[in-house]
Parts: C-alpha cells; sequence; structure tokens
C-alpha cells in the first residue's frame, strides 16, 4: 500500500501556487483511509470565536472521559496566504489534524484565520496569537493544559507560527512548535503575487516578516518538516532555519524529511489508518510530549 501511495503521489504535479486539481488529488488518494464525522470517543466543538471577524473561528477535538488536562495541539493551516480553511465539509481535512491529535492523548485545536490581501501580514501571527489567548482562557473546560499548548503548522501556517514564535511578547504557555513546509526568511523566497499580497514588496517588508533571527533568539523548541517533493525553495527555507538553529547551539537541530511525500500529502495523510506510514503521526506526538511534560524543560 505504502508504495502504491508513492507511485501515485509522484504522478502528481505540483506547482507553486499548488492548484486547486493537485490538492483534491492528493486529498482523494487519502479519503478511504481517513475517520469522518461522528468520530467515536471525540467531542467536537465547533466555531470557536477568538476574535470578531468571520474568520478568527476554531474547532475543538476534545477525548471523552478526559480525567486530567491533556496538552493542547493548536493546527494553522496553508494556503499560500490568500486562501485554505481550517475544515472543508464533506472531507476528512483538516479535522485529520484535530482527530489526530485526540488519538494521540492530546486536545486538538484547528483554526482559520484572516487572509491576504485584504489582512497582510502581521495578521498571521496576531490571528496566532488571538487564537493561543482563547485556548489559554477556555481550553480547561474541554479538558486541556492552557499551560501546554504547541503550535503546529503547515505552509503558510508554519510561516505564521514561525512569526508568532519570533516576538518577544509571545505567551509562555506556548511550549514548542512544530513547521511543515513553511517560509521564514522572505528575502530568500520567490517574489510570487500571493507573497507580495501578504508581505508587500520592499527589502524593509520582507525583511519585518522574516522570522527566523527571532525564532532563534527566543530558543523556543522547534520541530523543522520538509517533504521530499516539495518545491526546492521549500528545502532552502528549512534549511535556513536549520542552519541558524545549528550555528547558534552547535548541534543539529531537531529535523524531519519526509521520504516520498509532497507540500499537500506531508499534512494530508496524518491520521489516515492503513497506509503503513506513520513516521509523521510518531516523531510529532513524541515532540509534543517531551515539551510539555513537566519533568522535561521547555528551554
Amino acid at each position: 500500500m505504502k508504495d502504491k501511495i508513492a507511485r501515485s503521489l509522484a504522478e502528481i504535479k505540483m506547482g507553486s501556487p499548488v492548484t486547486p486539481e493537485a490538492i483534491v488529488a492528493v486529498r482523494e488518494l487519502y479519503a478511504p483511509f481517513h475517520e469522518y464525522e461522528p468520530y467515536e470517543g471525540i467531542g467536537v466543538f465547533r466555531d470557536q470565536a477568538y476574535g470578531e471577524h468571520e474568520r478568527q473561528r476554531l474547532d475543538v477535538f476534545a477525548p471523552d472521559g478526559i480525567a486530567e488536562p491533556r496538552p493542547v495541539v493548536i493546527f494553522v493551516h496553508g494556503g499560500g496566504f490568500v486562501g485554505g480553511e481550517r475544515r472543508a465539509p464533506g472531507t476528512a481535512y483538516y479535522d485529520n489534524v484535530g482527530v489526530w491529535a485526540a488519538r494521540n492523548g492530546f486536545v486538538g485545536v484547528t483554526m482559520s484565520y484572516r487572509l491576504a490581501p485584504q489582512y497582510p501580514f502581521p495578521a498571521g501571527p496576531d490571528d496566532v496569537a488571538g487564537a493561543v489567548r482563547w485556548v489559554r482562557e477556555n481550553i480547561f473546560s474541554h479538558g486541556g493544559d492552557p499551560n501546554a499548548i504547541v503550535l503546529l503548522g503547515q505552509s503558510a501556517g508554519a510561516s505564521h507560527v514561525a512569526a508568532y514564535g519570533a516576538r518577544a511578547e509571545r505567551d509562555e504557555r506556548v511550549r514548542a512548535v512544530a513547521l511543515m513546509s513553511g517560509v521564514y526568511d522572505f528575502e530568500h523566497f520567490e517574489d510570487a503575487p500571493n507573497v507580495r499580497a501578504y508581505v508587500g514588496t520592499s527589502p524593509q517588508q520582507r525583511a519585518a516578516a522574516s522570522s527566523i533571527a527571532g525564532l532563534v533568539a527566543s530558543r523556543l523548541p522547534v520541530l523543522v518538516l520538509v517533504s521530499e517533493f516539495d518545491l526546492p525553495p521549500f528545502h532552502e527555507q528549512a534549511w535556513l532555519l536549520a542552519q541558524a538553529i545549528y550555528e547558534r547551539d552547535g548541534l543539529s537541530p531537531n529535523f524531519l524529511y519526509l521520504p516520498r511525500h509532497n507540500h499537500l500529502s506531508q499534512i494530508s495523510h496524518l491520521n489516515a489508518k492503513g497506509i503503513e506510514d506513520q513516521v509523521l503521526s510518531d516523531r510529532l506526538s513524541e515532540f509534543v510530549r517531551v515539551y510539555t511534560t513537566p519533568a522535561v524543560p521547555a528551554f
């Protein structure tokens, strides 16, 4: 099954920006292996407002019968800064991330955020901050531990998470961040229309939106992820961030290379059953546990 899926992924043409056809093709590939609502043993609490805008909404996925507070994983979706959604009704996406969190002993949160061009940088990290604030104030009633939050971002969502982590005033309850194929240095990334819509065109704007220096200075634990079939600019971004962490510590950063995956399959396959591919699930769940266990320091 793993080889069959890998061959199918290799046949899907990936470009920048990602086409709707590619999104559908990847999602259809994993659709038979996902769970669909209602999710047995998981309570789902939809459309919680963390701000006034219609896109400032989140969904909570909490295991039934929680006896003590669980770590919280907040997922921030991709979409090239100008699109994307936390949930595509009638599909498993991106409920699959919230369900994965609940199935692994955490409380999952999936969030939407405001989009460019109407809402350029720093709207992304501002909205992550808003979701973190909501979790801090409300997640205990859903069985979550407001003092043990991990952020997971994919593509544009990873850029927003990184930018939030780079802030000096970020919430200390955020214990770690996992970044999947994001942009962390806009001065060394393609000058595409969707990127310009979010960060602007001037060198000063691109520098202000770049997160590597602030993220490295924060000493926040980071898991850097990239897929084998990601386009070269995403490999470069992962390398730039990993290199900066190495230069700070003199040690190899926490890095995960996903073989035989592309920019979409990396997150679309999470929580899929029967595909024999648990590399991301295993590594991500261990990362969350390490940095939300009281006996293990976060810094």
